[in-house]
């Protein structure tokens, strides 16, 4: 896998987690909803973060 490819995938999962915690704190959503957005945002990010860490190992270095 390149660098940039990795770069990619890493601005899409960042995207999708700004989406997420925006979308937790718009006005016309249920307060359950909310509630339960927040509480898996930790393994939303948990997970993710290994994820790309994971990813980062596979990334050949252009040199």
């Amino acid at each position: 896998m390149k660098r940039k490819t990795f770069y990619i995938i890493a601005a899409v999962w960042f995207l999708l987690v700004v989406i997420v915690v925006g979308g937790s704190f718009i006005p016309g959503v249920d307060e359950n909803i909310k509630n339960e957005v927040r509480r898996y945002m930790v393994w939303i990010v948990g997970v993710g973060a290994v994820s790309l860490m994971l990813i980062r190992r596979m990334v050949k270095d252009d040199d």
